[in-house]
């Protein structure tokens, strides 16, 4: 077979003793990015008045529960992680404790899930940048136009080795969240608009209030994406302590963060905070930092959003190529899509065919004129679901995986027990809350049971390529999961 010079190895797999990606990312470095998945100057700007909308005023407690919750969840995810060599992340998981056929739809649905987020991401991308562009005094452009260029960014950044990525996100993280402390400091320092209150922390008001789960949904969805750090196993420098303290720090410090910021929020406005973030959702934020900072400093974080949204992209991106790479690994899907770059170690084949696939799924909506705010909200909504879902796979197949070893008892059995039923029964919980009012999840539309068929139909699809790869290539169908056999 002729090689090209970027392949000049054989097609790695996770299985064999080929070429595997490879890289020396710190906690920091993995931290960072995973945080740039849920880019906090995003959910400052928008996504926190959303929160303080549907939830009143203890919208804090929400992001605290949530906290605990996935807190919980880490415990058993760490715990089975350690006896997971290869770097598939949900896949891995669900293969290994609930069988190949189920891990492969998993690894399916996991694939489309963060697919389709890059895709919503590129119109909320596109539509926030061609909005600044204008409201600067300058020509109106197709926010096709500039999600495009983001999209050509994001394709360079994502084909080089996962480094060049988290150098980048790095330096975007550390000024997003620098922007969040000035704003958080400034309206502390000022007591608010009627002095600190702790009355959004009030657990009775926010338990017993008849937006509890929707509470619960909207500060679930500023998690999505910590997760992902099992997915960088071959790409860190030391995998069985990166990827714990990457993951438990990621959760504790998106929780008091965002937690804090909510707080702060709600303070800025005091016992108006529920109705400015209900008549002016996307403008809270800036008549916040208007008032507290100054105008200047509302002007900087709303051009700061740019970058926000280019982190956000390239984390995501960066998910979905993994997971991709590691179905190609497994022979699931075409073996092309293996191959490692010789020079820079990164997934370039993965990468292209993510960069491909968001290309044309977003295409359509662009050339069709629809709304792109509506397209987001959707897309996102659908990829967040998907993640949710797996989320309770994964809890359930940590129990049943530990179970079914049990001479590693030993590790406890709040590690390999308790921990991950509580999380499998919360999220499974919140799961059917999701799916049973969807239109929380991806905005009220027509299109919702459509949205959910293709969720079903990924899943569906996983399987049947597993139940055809038992039957037709066995060696290979007993390769899934990515784990050593």
């Amino acid at each position: 077979m002729q090689l090209t010079p970027e392949s000049s190895s054989p097609t790695p797999t996770a299985h064999s003793g080929g070429h595997r990606l490879s890289g020396q990312m710190s906690t920091a470095q993995l931290v960072l990015s995973v945080l740039a998945f849920s880019s906090p100057l995003v959910c400052l700007s928008g996504y926190f008045a959303l929160a303080i909308m549907s939830t009143g005023q203890t919208a804090p407690v929400a992001f605290l529960v949530v906290t605990a919750v996935l807190m919980v969840f880490s415990v058993g995810y760490m715990a089975m992680t350690r006896h997971m060599p290869r770097p598939g992340a949900f896949y891995a998981y669900i293969s290994e404790g609930l069988g190949r056929h189920l891990g492969l739809a998993s690894a399916f649905l996991a694939t489309l899930s963060y697919t389709v987020i890059v895709m919503g991401v590129y119109c909320f991308g596109g539509l926030t940048i061609s909005g600044l562009i204008t409201a600067w005094g300058g020509p109106a452009i197709p926010w096709w136009l500039t999600a495009l260029v983001v999209w050509a960014v994001v394709a360079v950044l994502g084909y080089f080795n996962v480094e060049v990525s988290a150098k980048v996100l790095v330096w975007v993280m550390v000024v997003e969240v620098s922007t969040m402390m000035v704003f958080n400091v400034a309206v502390v320092g000022r007591g608010g608009q009627a002095g600190l209150s702790a009355a959004p922390f009030d657990v009775f008001a926010f338990a017993t209030g008849d937006k509890l789960w929707v509470g619960l949904l909207f500060a679930m969805l500023v998690f999505i994406g910590f997760e992902a750090t099992a997915l960088y196993r071959d790409e860190v420098r030391d995998p069985d302590r990166t990827i714990p303290r990457a993951t438990y720090i990621s959760v504790i410090f998106i929780g008091v963060l965002y937690t804090a910021t909510v707080w702060v929020l709600v303070n800025a406005f005091g016992a108006d905070a529920e109705k400015v973030a209900t008549e002016d959702t996307a403008g809270m934020f800036d008549i916040a930092a208007s008032r507290y900072v100054g105008v200047w400093f509302s002007n900087i974080a709303t051009a700061l959003v740019i970058t926000a949204v280019l982190a956000a992209l390239l984390s995501i991106h960066n998910a979905s190529t993994r997971y991709l790479f590691n179905l190609a690994a497994d022979t699931a899907l075409p073996r092309t899509f293996a191959r490692v770059h010789s020079r820079h170690n990164s997934p370039y084949a993965a990468s292209i065919g993510i960069s491909v696939l968001s290309l044309i799924g977003v295409l359509p909506f662009a050339l069709a004129g629809n709304d792109p705010a509506i397209v987001y909200a959707q897309l996102a909504g659908l990829g967040n679901a998907g993640v949710f879902i797996l989320m309770a796979l994964v809890s359930v197949a940590v129990v049943v995986w530990f179970r079914r070893h049990r001479s590693l008892a030993h590790q406890g059995a709040w590690s390999t027990l308790v921990a991950p039923s509580i999380a499998a029964i919360a999220m499974t919980c919140l799961v059917l809350f999701a799916l049973a009012n969807f239109d929380l999840v991806v905005g009220e539309s027509s299109a919702n049971t459509l949205l959910l068929s293709v969720l079903a139909a990924s899943f569906i699809a996983g399987l049947v390529v597993a139940v055809v790869m038992k039957v037709r290539r066995p060696d290979d169908f007993l390769k899934l999961g990515g784990a050593d056999r």
